[in-house]
């Protein structure tokens, strides 16, 4: 006779016990780190201070954390962006013997690229490094040149074609 059948109870311990690990999955608590965010908008090329960032709980192994001593932003960050090794490039400083000259390269060049300097007219070729990424629109108030170090000793021909139009930079890869 079926009624008289024990009723179920490993399947009722089995689901019960299902419903609690499920429930205890759920309400366990998700681990957080801390995480560097801009406390305010910071321009390209500038180095982080103290103040410039703010500490924010993120859940932990969304973003790693990166190192913040000593570096600059290797672009403009916005204020609550989160600071990120992608967005920070060491301080490029000028090599011995070489001097920093405006010139305009372009947005595509970054703080620290090296890049040539191809004076059109006589040819020739300077090599140089970005210490200051352009910024602002060429046809704009707000336009500063890219700050370019070059040797010294084509410090010259570079400031003449550059203050002509002469000059084109090539961005390396």
């Amino acid at each position: 006779m079926y009624w008289l059948q024990r009723p179920p109870y490993l399947r009722w311990a089995a689901a019960v016990l299902v419903i609690l690990g499920a429930l205890t999955w759920d309400l366990r608590g998700t681990p957080t780190a801390m995480h560097p965010f801009a406390a305010r908008p910071i321009e390209a090329g500038a180095r982080l201070e103290a103040d410039d960032v703010e500490w924010r709980e993120i859940p932990a192994h969304v973003l790693t954390p990166p190192a913040l001593q000593g570096v600059v932003t290797a672009i403009a960050v916005a204020e609550g962006e989160p600071i990120t090794a992608a967005l920070l490039a060491e301080p490029t400083d000028v090599p011995e013997d070489w001097v920093a000259l405006p010139v305009d390269v372009g947005v595509h060049a970054v703080r620290g690229a090296r890049v040539v300097l191809i004076i059109v007219d006589p040819p020739a070729s300077v090599p140089g490094i970005v210490v200051e990424p352009q910024s602002g629109d060429p046809y704009s108030l707000d336009f500063s040149p890219a700050v370019i170090a070059v040797p010294g000793d084509r410090a010259v021909d570079v400031a003449v074609a550059a203050a002509s139009g002469r000059v084109v930079a090539a961005v390396a890869p």
